[in-house]
Formats: C-alpha cells, structure tokens, sequence
C-alpha cells in the first residue's frame, strides 16, 4: 500500500496542496469536484477518506489496484455533508496498491480520465489518418513520442522554468489546447512547454502563462503567495527567450489566464 509519503508527494507534482483549513489529524484536499482526506491510523497505516457519493461513484467504477475500505466517523471531516446522530462526518476508506491506481483515483474524480480517453477514441476513429499517424498523434496526446522528445531536446532535458532534470516529474505541456489544436499543431513543438508536474497541472488550467520575453504570470486564483504555493521564487521564468512561433502560441494562452 501507498504511504502518506507517496501520496503526498503524487498530489504535489499534479499541482494540489494541503488545504489551510485542514485538522491536525487529517489533510485535507481540494480537486475542484470534490474534497478527500488523508489520514495515518496509528502512525503507520495511511488511507484516503472520501464522502459517500464519492465511495459509491469509485464502487461502479471498480478501478484496478483502487481498495475501497469501511466507513469512518470523525469531527476532521468537515467539507463532507454526511453526519451521524452524533454530529460526526461519515467517510469512507480507499487504499491504493500502486501510485498508478491512485492516479487513476485522480483522473476518475477530476474528469481527466474522461478526456484522455475521448480523444484518444476519436483519434483511433479517425477515417482521414493512416495507423502511423494515429500511433504519432496518440503518443503526443498522453506525452510520450516525438512531441515529448522534440520538447525534452529544445529545453535540454529541463522544466523550462526551474531547471528540474528528472525525467520522470517532467510533462510535455501543449500551450494551445489539444481540443481545439489541428493535427499539425498537436504535434508542433512550438505548441508545448516542459514542464515541471505541478506547473503543467496549472498552466494546463490557465492559472499561470508566460509573456513574450519569458516572465510568469499568475492568476488571481493563486491568492497573494501564489510562487510559494507553486513552489517557485516570486522572479520565476522561463529559462531561454521564446521563438516567434512560441510567442504566437502564448498569446492565445494568456488570453485565457483566470
């Protein structure tokens, strides 16, 4: 099973933090659609608690390596409608076997995993391409193949803004969306940044951009301490100037900063 540790750590490079309001004894997090908790039973048993509908919606779904548990009563369970006679919170117990089914546990509560897989059906669909470039334009949309291996060549093998060199916490980020992209511009590495995980998690969601000469911009989203909750300093940038097809890609993007 995950430790609190793995967890922790996943939900950070996806661009989610500990919630300020959160008890001492459960962490609490916040995906947009729902809340969930994390909680260490006597120091060395850690679970994810989450509300009934959501217990019940991760039921139907019977996701691999995802391990629904029973239910639990606290006062820490705040954001959470259900309650006792007593006036406690109910939740319930979800484990993970792997840090692949707790992403799977993320994309199935954010909707991401809808998305994936739409496109990627409508890809394989596609009357108007041959297998190779249906293969291309797969490998791009989930960050692997050429367009990550275009994108990794252009920043040295570097987030584009903090200079992290593991590979494994890096995404091939498209600036202009990959909804509303042609099949030219899904594979143009001018249409992508290297990000760090959590960066592409909000720059994906248009909380922050980037000017023409390379500073970041943040959304009022953020709040006040917007670089501290990024973990970057408050001078972030991007690390090498941008070419004119960069720039026009970044246009669009800032137009949409929230």
């Amino acid at each position: 099973m995950l430790t609190k540790e793995d967890i922790t750590r996943r939900l950070t490079e996806r661009g989610y933090n500990r919630a300020p309001t959160s008890w001492e004894y459960a962490d609490e997090y916040d995906l947009g659609s729902c809340y969930f908790y994390i909680l260490t039973i006597k120091r060395t048993h850690t679970v994810v608690v989450v509300d009934r509908p959501t217990y019940e919606f991760l039921a139907t779904l019977k996701l691999s390596g995802v391990i629904l548990g029973k239910d639990r009563k606290s006062a820490d369970f705040r954001k959470f409608k259900e309650k006792n006679a007593s006036g406690s919170y109910i939740g319930f117990f979800v484990n993970f076997e792997t840090l692949s089914a707790f992403d799977s546990f993320i994309a199935a509560l954010t909707g991401e995993e809808d998305t994936l897989s739409s496109d990627i059906e409508a890809i394989t669909n596609s009357s108007s391409l041959t297998a190779t470039q249906k293969q291309t334009l797969v490998y791009a949309r989930v960050g692997q193949g050429a367009f990550r291996a275009g994108l990794v060549d252009v920043w040295d093998g570097k987030c584009a803004v903090t200079g992290v060199s593991v590979r494994e916490l890096l995404r091939a980020s498209h600036v202009k969306p990959w909804a509303s992209s042609t099949d030219e511009e899904r594979l143009d590495i001018h249409n992508g940044l290297l990000l760090v995980a959590n960066l592409d998690a909000a720059f994906d969601k248009h909380l922050i951009s980037f000017t023409d000469s390379g500073e970041m911009l943040l959304s009022d989203a953020l709040g006040a301490d917007g670089h501290a909750v990024l973990g970057v300093s408050s001078d972030a940038r991007l690390r090498k100037p941008l070419t004119l097809q960069q720039k026009a890609y970044l246009t669009e993007h800032r137009s949409r900063l929230r």
